[in-house]
């Protein structure tokens, strides 16, 4: 038994004087926890679906049901100058749709009796439908809080009678016995609402509508995304690149600090070969790997599930952008951890979180804003940003320099860091 206790301390003696196998081993577990606590909002709250909202009416009502859609708790607004903005804040997935009223928005709760009713327009995202869904059920409701409004403004509710009065009078397929049927009842209406000014119970205070809709919410996908997504296949293979990623800087982030334990790097110093080279040629099978391992992806997709690849001259840059970016990150990772097990668990640790919050493994527009901003640090986040572009989101060529000058720019940086720690480490 002492021979065993022995053994066994030695061991988590050796654990923990390698400082860095002890943190992953110990605090990051913690750390992961509060991380899943941060990722699903802290609270348990449902974060706001963004939108954006174009008023082409610039009426007092547009203003009121832009207030109401940015008051809701699960919707956040703001508004756009024109449609163009609106589309590419959509298409670039910073927003779940843009909301467009029209110019006679105004006179949409006055033409309620008259068969009318507001008109409003969505462009969404194709690959957010269920999202979608839920937008126009909201849209509905809030239609209903603007005639609320509206029978509590005595004007507004004449301007809607007589506005309803004058249609009737004006249609030829109503008889003479169904006008005047339809006058009693707007009578008989004008009468109610005159006692609640009076003080009676707000027939709406109640809320809700029956499934009374009062909005024609027209969904138009955009056009530059006509094509995609085709199916969940066309959204699920762009998330499998992370997990192309990640395989790769795992498997060559260690590669130096193996070299090391084993004594081959000692050897391959006293040739005439430099680290930086030694790190630089890691790093170039590093890339070679993830471009092999994502093009292998894409053609998965094409082949056997009918995934349309779109530009393909984009997406052989956005190829090339995110196989830069995981060497970086690879390089890293190699030069900061010195010893075997430290890069293992290193490695495993910061690109599993990498992955998650660049949408790996959780969707970003289900990120609270906070975690949706500390995505932007994650190279998964832009690379799969930049293959959707090129293969169905219908990126321009102007789109896609901010995620490639992202992933470039992370590769240069990793590169230089990894450099800087390998000569450092080694001095």
């Amino acid at each position: 038994m002492q021979v065993v206790l022995t053994i066994a301390l030695n061991d988590l003696k050796l654990l923990l004087r390698d400082k860095a196998n002890a943190f992953f081993t110990f605090i990051f577990p913690v750390l992961i926890a509060v991380f899943f606590g941060l990722l699903f909002g802290g609270g348990g709250g449902q974060r706001p679906l963004d939108l954006v909202v174009l008023d082409e009416s610039g009426s007092a009502a547009a203003a009121k049901f832009v207030k109401d859609l940015d008051d809701d708790s699960i919707l956040s607004a703001h508004t756009v100058k024109d449609r163009a903005e609106g589309e590419s804040l959509v298409k670039l997935g910073d927003a779940l749709a843009c909301i467009v009223l029209p110019k006679d928005f105004a006179t949409g709760v006055d033409n309620m009796f008259a068969g009318g009713g507001l008109q409003i327009e969505a462009i969404v995202d194709p690959s957010r439908k269920a999202e979608s869904g839920l937008l126009v059920g909201k849209l509905n409701e809030i239609a209903f809080r603007q005639l609320g409004s509206a029978f509590s403004n005595p004007e507004q509710m004449k301007r809607m009678l007589d506005q309803s009065r004058a249609s009737i009078d004006a249609s030829n397929g109503i008889s003479g016995v169904d006008k005047m049927l339809f006058k009693g009842v707007f009578a008989s209406v004008e009468r109610l609402f005159a006692g609640r000014a009076r003080g009676a119970d707000d027939p709406l205070a109640s809320g809700g509508g029956g499934g009374w809709s009062l909005a024609k919410v027209t969904l138009v996908e955009l056009a530059s995304s006509k094509n995609g997504p085709p199916s969940t296949y066309a959204i699920t293979f762009p998330q499998g690149i992370a997990w192309v990623l990640m395989s790769c800087i795992t498997a060559f982030s260690t590669s130096i600090a193996s070299e090391r334990a084993r004594g081959t790097l000692l050897r391959l110093s006293v040739a005439p070969i430099s680290r930086g080279q030694i790190l630089f040629g890691k790093a170039l099978g590093c890339f070679i790997s993830c471009a092999i391992g994502i093009t292998i992806l894409m053609l998965v997709a094409r082949l056997f599930f009918g995934v349309h690849l779109g530009n393909l001259m984009l997406l052989a840059i956005a190829i090339a952008a995110s196989s830069g970016a995981g060497a970086g990150v690879m390089m890293v990772i190699s030069g900061v951890f010195r010893t075997e097990g430290a890069a293992q668990g290193a490695g495993r640790a910061i690109v599993l979180v990498l992955a998650m919050i660049g949408g790996g493994t959780i969707p970003l527009f289900f990120m609270p804003p906070f975690m949706q901003l500390v995505s932007s640090i994650s190279p998964f986040k832009w690379a799969i940003k930049a293959v959707e572009g090129a293969i169905w989101r219908g990126y321009s060529v102007t789109d896609m320099m901010l995620p490639i000058g992202v992933l470039l720019a992370l590769a240069f940086a990793g590169a230089f860091a990894g450099w800087i720690t390998v000569r450092r480490g080694d001095a």
